[in-house]
């Protein structure tokens, strides 16, 4: 039976009144408009969705102390985690949580300024904050083995499951963006399920095969709509977002995403400017 994600959380808060240029849109809707968040929770769930992805992409205290916030990430990851686990709970199917570990050093980026060893301590701080409301870890955007392998043996640490996610966004092939090949990703990171997301459907659909190839884990994808977005793109320093693609709505990225349950993916959902109609109709299709 395949597994439901939800869709992007960023789009639909942007869309929903979060300011477009905030380079840390989660934290300022968890401080500014919480309930912002709990709408688009409640309409993935409403959706159909399955599991439901925390509000932390941008939590962390890396992200926030710029903006004289590295104080209250503490506050804002717990507050991320307790607000989707509150969304599940509503449900009268059963909806898990996973708990969001993004890139610690920038989106997209092959080359994260930090050490593993650095990485590891603060995922495990995440770790801790989102721990009491989760059912899984997700580490998602993964685009440097090093990277990947931190945030994964930060979630082991809390002997639950644990699900793997790189990106391909810019990227030149199926591979991670520091040329890591997923055989070598995967083999050093052993997760419970290995993903791709916030990456072009098509590149999805190009990289799936050599991902199979590469593991006998179950898989997972979750895509995004935007228009091109070149490697290198470093969103907190300013860099604009892409516009979304017009030809990625509903009706179209469920064909997608039922080509990759034929496939033999086990988990689907969606990433930025997929949002709660995509997830409903992804809904009707897997049930028809």
């Amino acid at each position: 039976m395949t597994t439901l994600l939800d869709g992007g959380m960023g789009q639909e808060l942007i869309r929903r009144g979060s300011p477009r240029s905030a380079e840390f849109w989660s934290a300022w809707a968890l401080i500014e408009d919480p309930d912002l968040v709990r709408g688009v929770h409640a309409d993935y769930v409403a959706a159909g969705c399955d599991v439901l992805t925390t509000n932390s992409y941008s939590t962390f205290a890396n992200r926030l102390e710029p903006h004289g916030l590295g104080g209250r990430s503490d506050e804002l990851c717990r507050a991320a985690g307790r607000l989707a686990r509150e969304a599940a709970d509503t449900s009268e199917r059963s909806v898990r949580v996973a708990g969001s570990l993004p890139p610690l050093r920038h989106s997209y980026n092959p080359t994260p300024e930090a050490t593993y060893e650095e990485l590891l301590d603060e995922y495990t701080v995440m770790v801790d904050q989102l721990n009491e409301h989760v059912d899984v870890f997700l580490c998602e955007t993964m685009g440097a083995l090093h990277e990947a392998r931190a945030a994964t043996d930060a979630a082991r640490i809390s002997g639950k499951e644990v699900w793997t996610s790189f990106t391909l966004q810019g990227g030149t092939g199926p591979h991670l963006l520091d040329g890591t090949s997923f055989d070598r990703a995967c083999s050093e990171t052993q997760a419970d399920l290995y993903l791709l997301n916030c990456c072009p459907p098509e590149q999805i659909t190009e990289a799936l095969p050599v991902l199979r190839d590469a593991t006998d884990r179950p898989l997972g994808v979750y895509a995004n709509a935007f228009c091109d977005m070149p490697l290198g793109w470093r969103g907190r320093d300013g860099s604009p977002l892409p516009s979304a693609r017009t030809d990625m709505g509903a009706d179209p990225y469920t064909a997608m995403v039922l080509s990759w349950v034929e496939m033999g993916v086990d988990v689907v959902g969606g990433c930025c400017e997929i949002g709660p109609n995509h997830i409903a109709r992804i809904r009707q299709a897997l049930d028809a």
